[in-house]
């Protein structure tokens, strides 16, 4: 990622579209890890803002989870928000607004303080299960761009870096010069006419930026929305708000996630959700031909409203410890299906229900 003046993007599929993620930032803080971490030799980075994941059971219920994240300068914030609209409005596209979920910026920071270039992180999470672990309700689909100083070559650094500047010329190749890197992924993510939040977060030093977006569709006012880690029961149940409709639920399914390099952190591309392995249906008469159907025991909608309960404890036990997301999809207005809300479950050994620490 070296070289004066360097360009460097990460491109990320999805079921229905690719990821774009932005951080934005001024002053970070950070703790060196513990020492029975098996990632002593990386850095963490944290504040003392605390995030909620909603687990369900009989009745809404929440785990507290500390987000490690810095905060965000407002002005780089607003600034780089408004390249993002500015790009969309040239399409007859809505604005997008500032999403409260700190993903963009914890992905930043993560990056910048252990030096390496990735949709994943050290601990190996892919943006979707860092979402999650965060507080999100809605779907990210992540971006993530990276430049040098135009004083950095092989002897190094021997100015400052304009932050602003970089962040325009990021956005601008996102957008523009695209094509031969990433087939035109980031800049379909930042057009992507389902988006109505963005989470930003702008990472830098006297040298270097990265630049994260997390686009997300969120378009549902949850009522209950989790798994309940006794029973293995999930609960999907709110109201869509605009003129979207319910379309199915689904469940992929990632690997355990394992410790990474930073050479192997380097080494990555593109990401996408695991393969999808499972579909909820309403009633036995309905089935999925090809992966496992589960059939609910709650589901009903009412015009916007929905409730929608099944259980995960044969789907866990079929396929073993891993990272099982739950897919929530919707039609918007044009009858079109995206994924319209994600929910990582991590099930570890004996299928163990459990929330990672190290977000």
């Amino acid at each position: 990622m070296g070289g004066a003046s360097s360009f460097v993007t990460g491109v990320l599929t999805t079921v229905t579209a690719l990821l774009i993620a932005l951080v934005a930032y001024s002053l970070i803080t950070h703790y060196a890890l513990n020492q029975n971490n098996p990632l002593s030799s990386f850095v963490n980075v944290t504040s003392t803002v605390v995030s909620t994941v909603t687990t369900a059971g009989s009745a809404p219920a929440t785990t507290t989870v500390q987000s490690n994240y810095t905060q965000t300068s407002a002005a780089l914030e607003q600034y780089a928000l408004g390249l993002i609209n500015a790009d969309r409005q040239k399409y007859g596209l809505g604005n997008v607004t500032l999403s409260s979920e700190p993903s963009a910026q914890q992905h930043s920071d993560s990056m910048l303080v252990n030096n390496y270039f990735s949709h994943w992180d050290p601990y190996g999470m892919k943006p979707y299960m860092r979402y999650t672990l965060v507080g999100g309700l809605g779907a990210a689909t992540e971006n993530v761009a990276y430049r040098e100083s135009e004083s950095c070559g092989v002897f190094g650094c021997t100015g400052n870096v304009n932050v602003k500047q970089a962040l325009q010329q990021m956005e601008y190749d996102m957008m523009y010069n695209d094509s031969a890197c990433c087939n035109n992924g980031h800049r379909d993510n930042i057009l992507d006419p389902n988006h109505n939040q963005v989470s930003i977060g702008i990472a830098y030093n006297s040298s270097s930026v990265y630049f994260t977006e997390d686009f997300i569709d969120n378009y549902i006012n949850w009522s209950n929305y989790g798994i309940n880690p006794s029973t293995d029961e999930m609960y999907v149940e709110g109201k869509i708000n605009g003129g979207s409709t319910l379309s199915t639920v689904q469940i992929a399914y990632d690997k355990p996630v394992e410790n990474m390099t930073v050479a192997q952190l380097d080494n990555t591309s593109s990401y996408s959700y695991g393969p999808t392995i499972a579909g909820v249906v309403s009633s036995p008469l309905y089935y999925y031909a090809n992966i496992e159907t589960i059939v609910a025991d709650q589901y009903s909608t009412s015009g916007k409203s929905f409730s929608v309960a099944f259980n995960m404890h044969n789907t866990i036990s079929k396929n073993g410890p891993g990272e099982y997301t739950v897919l929530v999809w919707l039609n918007n207005t044009s009858g079109a299906g995206f994924v319209g809300s994600t929910y990582t479950v991590f099930a570890g050994a004996g299928g163990s229900i459990y929330t990672p620490k190290n977000v």
